[in-house]
Protein backbone atom coordinates (compact mmCIF):
# COMPACT_ATOMS: atom_id res chain seq x y z
CA UNK A 1 0.00 0.00 0.00
CA UNK A 2 2.68 2.54 0.92
CA UNK A 3 4.49 1.90 -2.36
CA UNK A 4 1.28 2.70 -4.29
CA UNK A 5 0.84 5.88 -2.27
CA UNK A 6 4.37 7.02 -3.05
CA UNK A 7 3.97 6.22 -6.74
CA UNK A 8 0.59 7.95 -6.93
CA UNK A 9 2.02 10.97 -5.15
CA UNK A 10 4.96 11.16 -7.50
CA UNK A 11 2.78 10.87 -10.58
CA UNK A 12 0.30 13.42 -9.29
CA UNK A 13 3.10 15.78 -8.35
CA UNK A 14 4.69 15.58 -11.76
CA UNK A 15 1.36 16.20 -13.45
CA UNK A 16 0.58 19.13 -11.18
CA UNK A 17 3.97 20.75 -11.65
CA UNK A 18 4.05 20.18 -15.39
CA UNK A 19 0.76 21.90 -16.13
CA UNK A 20 -1.97 20.25 -18.13
CA UNK A 21 -1.44 21.85 -21.50
CA UNK A 22 2.34 21.54 -21.31
CA UNK A 23 2.26 17.89 -20.28
CA UNK A 24 -0.25 16.92 -22.99
CA UNK A 25 -2.53 15.25 -20.47
CA UNK A 26 -5.36 13.06 -21.63
CA UNK A 27 -8.61 11.94 -20.07
CA UNK A 28 -6.94 8.61 -19.30
CA UNK A 29 -4.45 10.51 -17.13
CA UNK A 30 -7.33 11.53 -14.87
CA UNK A 31 -7.96 7.87 -14.09
CA UNK A 32 -4.26 6.98 -13.83
CA UNK A 33 -3.77 9.69 -11.22
CA UNK A 34 -7.20 9.82 -9.65
CA UNK A 35 -7.95 6.16 -8.98
CA UNK A 36 -4.83 5.36 -6.91
CA UNK A 37 -5.20 8.65 -5.05
CA UNK A 38 -8.88 7.98 -4.28
CA UNK A 39 -7.96 4.53 -3.02
CA UNK A 40 -5.15 5.95 -0.85
CA UNK A 41 -7.40 8.64 0.61
CA UNK A 42 -10.11 6.08 1.34
CA UNK A 43 -7.54 3.99 3.23
CA UNK A 44 -5.78 6.69 5.21
CA UNK A 45 -6.73 10.25 4.33
CA UNK A 46 -3.33 10.56 2.68
CA UNK A 47 -1.52 13.73 1.62
CA UNK A 48 -1.44 12.18 -1.85
CA UNK A 49 -5.08 13.20 -2.13
CA UNK A 50 -4.19 16.89 -1.91
CA UNK A 51 -1.61 16.55 -4.65
CA UNK A 52 -3.99 14.55 -6.85
CA UNK A 53 -6.75 17.06 -6.12
CA UNK A 54 -4.61 19.86 -7.54
CA UNK A 55 -3.79 17.77 -10.62
CA UNK A 56 -7.41 16.81 -11.27
CA UNK A 57 -8.58 20.40 -10.79
CA UNK A 58 -5.99 21.53 -13.31
CA UNK A 59 -7.07 18.84 -15.78
CA UNK A 60 -10.75 19.77 -15.32
CA UNK A 61 -10.00 23.46 -15.81
CA UNK A 62 -8.00 22.77 -18.97
CA UNK A 63 -11.22 22.01 -20.86
CA UNK A 64 -9.85 18.74 -22.24
CA UNK A 65 -12.21 16.57 -20.17
CA UNK A 66 -15.81 16.23 -21.37
CA UNK A 67 -18.86 14.01 -20.98
CA UNK A 68 -18.77 11.09 -18.55
CA UNK A 69 -15.10 11.66 -17.82
CA UNK A 70 -15.79 15.24 -16.75
CA UNK A 71 -18.53 14.01 -14.44
CA UNK A 72 -16.11 11.44 -12.98
CA UNK A 73 -13.40 14.08 -12.50
CA UNK A 74 -15.88 16.42 -10.79
CA UNK A 75 -17.00 13.68 -8.38
CA UNK A 76 -13.39 12.60 -7.75
CA UNK A 77 -12.52 16.22 -6.92
CA UNK A 78 -15.49 16.37 -4.56
CA UNK A 79 -14.36 13.16 -2.83
CA UNK A 80 -10.77 14.35 -2.49
CA UNK A 81 -12.03 17.66 -1.08
CA UNK A 82 -14.52 16.20 1.41
CA UNK A 83 -15.24 12.45 1.28
CA UNK A 84 -18.14 12.75 3.72
CA UNK A 85 -20.15 14.84 1.24
CA UNK A 86 -20.07 12.26 -1.56
CA UNK A 87 -23.28 10.26 -2.00
CA UNK A 88 -23.34 6.48 -2.40
CA UNK A 89 -24.43 6.97 -6.03
CA UNK A 90 -21.39 9.14 -6.70
CA UNK A 91 -19.10 6.65 -4.93
CA UNK A 92 -20.47 4.02 -7.32
CA UNK A 93 -19.70 6.36 -10.23
CA UNK A 94 -16.09 6.60 -8.98
CA UNK A 95 -15.75 2.82 -8.56
CA UNK A 96 -17.31 2.12 -11.96
CA UNK A 97 -15.14 4.73 -13.71
CA UNK A 98 -11.97 3.33 -12.21
CA UNK A 99 -12.96 -0.25 -13.07
CA UNK A 100 -13.81 0.73 -16.65
CA UNK A 101 -10.29 2.15 -17.01
CA UNK A 102 -8.52 -0.86 -15.49
CA UNK A 103 -8.12 0.38 -11.92
CA UNK A 104 -9.65 -1.80 -9.21
CA UNK A 105 -10.06 0.12 -5.96
CA UNK A 106 -9.01 -1.92 -2.92
CA UNK A 107 -9.89 0.47 -0.09
CA UNK A 108 -12.74 2.49 -1.50
CA UNK A 109 -15.98 1.77 0.37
Amino acid sequence: MSRRVVIAGAVAGVLTLSGCSQAGLTVEDAYKVGCPALDAVAASGSVVGKVALAGLEQLRDSGSVTGESKQWVDVAIQFLSDPAKVSEANKKLIRDGCAAHGHQLQNFG
